[in-house]
C-alpha cells in the first residue's frame, strides 16, 4: 500500500475479542490479547495516521487461539482509495495457536511528491 504525505489511514476493528492484537509500527492499536478487551469497543474505527512516518511503516496483525463465532476483521480505509478489508474467514487453516499477518505501508517522502 502506498499513501502520500496528508493521505489519511483508518482501521476499523470488528471481532476482535479477548484475542486479537493489531499494531502500527511499534504502536498497539488493539487492547494486547491477554487482557479483556471490553465488548463495547469493539467495532471501532481508528485514525493511525499520526503514527505514520516517511518511508516503510509495518500494519501487524496476531490472532491468538482458534477462530471464535465472530470472526476477525480488519478494514482498511485510505483516503481517496477503496476500503480493503483482512477477514480471518479467508486465512488459512492452520493447526499453530497463534496466526501472524503483516502488511508494509509506505508513505512517500515529501521530496518524492
Amino acid at each position: 500500500m502506498r499513501l502520500r504525505i496528508g493521505d489519511t489511514l483508518r482501521l476499523t476493528v470488528s471481532g476482535a475479542g479477548d484475542r486479537a492484537v493489531v499494531s502500527l509500527n511499534t504502536f498497539a492499536v488493539t487492547q494486547p490479547a491477554l487482557t479483556e478487551w471490553p465488548v463495547s469497543e469493539d467495532g471501532f474505527t481508528y485514525d493511525v495516521t499520526p503514527w505514520l512516518h516517511p518511508g516503510r511503516n509495518v500494519l501487524s496483525v496476531v490472532l491468538v487461539g482458534r477462530s471464535c463465532a465472530v470472526p476477525f476483521r480488519l478494514r482498511i480505509q485510505q483516503s481517496g482509495q477503496p476500503d480493503w478489508t483482512l477477514d480471518e474467514r479467508e486465512f488459512v487453516p492452520v493447526p499453530a495457536p497463534w496466526r501472524l499477518w503483516t502488511h508494509a505501508i509506505d508513505v512517500a517522502e515529501p521530496a518524492l511528491l
